[in-house]
């Protein structure tokens, strides 16, 4: 079946992020047969007259979007991306008279959401590999979708959820993906990476992740032979050298991320690269490992720091694994930021000064990204304390963008958090990415290709910040 596949992520702040998610389905599709043509919006200046181009200069059996994000779960720039999908869905109807698909890891959040409003024929919801093909497998065919695993065909009224698709298993089974359809040197130029996935779901229980629904509680690895020969096809083919590992966290399970840091420097390949990783089991072995490897800034996603709001979150580490991730990361000589989430059930200034002075007394990371507000998604135990204490209604739709809060954190928020960042250099609050300047600093790093972008932001703490009141 002949299959127009779109990737509609137009989201470019910090950077623009390029389509892993729908280049993964690209290259299962055509792996079963079907003939694909990837249009990729990221970029795009006038991303509806590129559809419509596509759409009227070719002929096709159906047309499908890959969705990477319900909205950007800023709590204090909160911003939907439904007005930008809606739109492309306007302009296919307009120009094209069969079937519409809609997919992707921003779908899969709230799939009802999204068939209500826009009536496709149908949605993937999870895992796409092997749904996606099926659907235009029965397409082309003339056969009913339902039945198919994961496959949602109407709005449900009944109250029944339609489940993700099965983990697929072995993960090594799958073509690599499509990364010849991107063009990836759009993205770079403007601060952004080659995406890499090494394994898939989640076994931590965080309060508010959505990650072990999209891709179940139990880690599926890529052999890591497989990962470093992914990376080295495009590095030599494509002669590109900044990659990002994907997952949601990279240094877990320990024994697998070594393995493949290891595998990267035996290969001795022409590439820098970057991972969201969490304090379990990163010690000084792992972190030499990575720069070994070829890593040039980790990502530590510790969302809370104190011991009163690691256990309010469920969070799968202390503050003694904490300090031993980040020291262990100095000494590797890795750049390193953290990225804090205050807000959370019960926190109070007091425990926000605490993660201040608890990360005062570890190794200092270039750059603390302290934000506020914890987007509130359906299925997850936070969803269960918002309802509890009044901040979400029980029925209410989570499709619109709703946020929690502290009580303890209301009164005065942005300003009382900047407050505290101002004490640091490399610390940044809410209130300091929307400043013109800090902007501006961006585009320079980007220019001058400086890379982690954030590498250098207690520079800025320390010349800009300090005489602002």
């Amino acid at each position: 079946m002949k299959v127009l596949l779109v990737a509609t992520n137009r989201e470019r702040s910090p950077y623009p992020v390029a389509p892993l998610g729908a280049l993964c389905v690209a290259a299962a599709a055509r792996a079963a047969g079907h003939e694909v043509t990837f249009l990729d919006l990221g970029t795009a200046r006038m991303p509806r007259r590129a559809l419509r181009k596509a759409l009227t200069t070719d002929t096709f059996q159906a047309v499908a979007f890959g969705i990477r994000n319900l909205d950007n779960c800023w709590s204090f720039a909160p911003r939907l991306y439904f007005d930008e999908v809606r739109e492309l869905t306007e302009t296919v109807r307009q120009h094209f008279a069969g079937p519409l698909i809609l997919g992707g890891t921003g779908f899969s959040v709230s799939p009802q959401g999204w068939m209500r409003r826009l009536m496709p024929d149908c949605g993937v919801i999870g895992e796409g590999e092997r749904a996606f093909p099926e659907v235009l497998a029965r397409l082309e065919a003339g056969r009913s979708l339902e039945g198919i695993e994961g496959v949602i065909t109407g709005i449900r009224t009944d109250g029944l959820n339609v489940a993700p698709t099965r983990a697929i298993e072995p993960l090594a089974q799958l073509p690599a993906a499509a990364h010849e359809l991107c063009r990836y040197q759009r993205y770079l130029r403007r601060g952004g990476f080659v995406g890499v996935q090494t394994k898939r779901g989640c076994p931590f229980k965080c309060a508010y992740c959505i990650y072990p629904q999209l891709e179940g509680r139990r880690y599926r690895l890529r052999p890591p032979e497989a990962v470093a020969e992914e990376v080295e096809t495009v590095a030599v083919r494509s002669k590109l050298r900044h990659f990002f590992f994907v997952d949601s966290v990279f240094n877990d399970p320990r024994r697998h991320a070594l393995a493949i840091c290891r595998e990267l420097a035996r290969r001795r390949l022409p590439i820098q690269w970057s991972a969201f990783c969490n304090p379990t089991g990163f010690d000084a072995e792992l972190a030499r490992a990575m720069k070994e490897g070829g890593c040039n800034g980790v990502e530590f996603g510790l969302d809370v720091a104190s011991d009163k709001m690691l256990t309010a979150l469920n969070k799968p580490f202390g503050q003694e694994e904490t300090r031993i991730a980040l020291q262990a990361a100095h000494d590797a000589g890795l750049p390193m930021a953290i990225y804090l989430l205050f807000g959370g059930p019960g926190e109070t200034w007091a425990d926000v000064e605490d993660t201040q002075n608890f990360l005062n007394s570890c190794a200092r990371a270039n750059a603390v990204f302290a934000t506020v507000g914890i987007r509130v998604y359906e299925g997850t135990s936070m969803a269960d304390v918002a309802v509890r204490e009044g901040q979400v209604e029980p029925e209410q739709d989570l499709f619109e963008p709703a946020y929690y809060l502290s009580p303890g954190l209301a009164d005065d928020t942005e300003k009382k958090l900047d407050r505290i960042a101002r004490r640091r250099a490399e610390w940044t609050s809410p209130a300091d990415w929307r400043k013109t300047v800090v902007r501006l600093g961006q585009k320079v790093t980007v220019l001058l290709n400086v890379r982690p972008q954030w590498k250098n932001i207690s520079s800025y703490g320390e010349h800009m910040r300090r005489s602002t009141p």
